[in-house]
């Protein structure tokens, strides 16, 4: 098996695994937390908890997919547009692990809190339930398009699979 082959072998397999996990998690098992567990602050932490591994996961396959593909790009100037979206898949991970996780960990901690004091809000968060929305719908929305963003990836990997010989 040539290097570029064993390139390419790991470029699906990486690819694969974080589009698995994103239908996984997005799909199933955060439905099925709130569906379960009926208190709600509960099933949030959980899901907290769940999505802050997952981040770990995408920034360490993230950066190791851009690795692959930039050293692919060294041999092949045809594997570019992979690359390109590697990177932006690599942004996206890294826009959660710094911001919107980080973001939301913060509002639903002052929500809880608030929440005991009867109160809706705080000066920098008004309304803390809408601030929690506006993040958590963020989050959703730049899922949805890295999961589109993946697929598009694999597709394109198979579609020119001849170029990475």
């Amino acid at each position: 098996m040539t290097i570029r082959r064993l390139i390419y072998a790991k470029f699906l397999v990486l690819t694969s695994l974080w589009w698995g996990w994103t239908v996984l998690v997005d799909f199933f098992i955060i439905p099925t937390v709130f569906k379960t567990i009926d208190i709600f602050f509960k099933a949030g932490d959980l899901g907290i908890a769940v999505f802050s591994k997952l981040n770990n996961l995408e920034v360490f396959v993230g950066s190791v997919l851009v690795a692959l593909l930039a050293y692919q790009v060294t041999k092949n100037k045809k594997a570019l547009p992979i690359l390109i979206m590697s990177i932006v898949a690599w942004f996206i991970a890294m826009t959660y692990f710094t911001f919107l996780t980080p973001k939301l960990i913060e509002i639903t901690e002052l929500w809880k809190t608030t929440d005991l004091m009867g109160l809706t809000g705080v000066a920098e968060y008004p309304d803390l339930q809408q601030a929690h929305q506006f993040y958590h719908r963020l989050y959703i929305g730049t899922d949805v398009f890295k999961l589109v963003l993946l697929t598009v990836m694999l597709a394109y990997g198979i579609w020119k699979e001849e170029e990475w010989r």
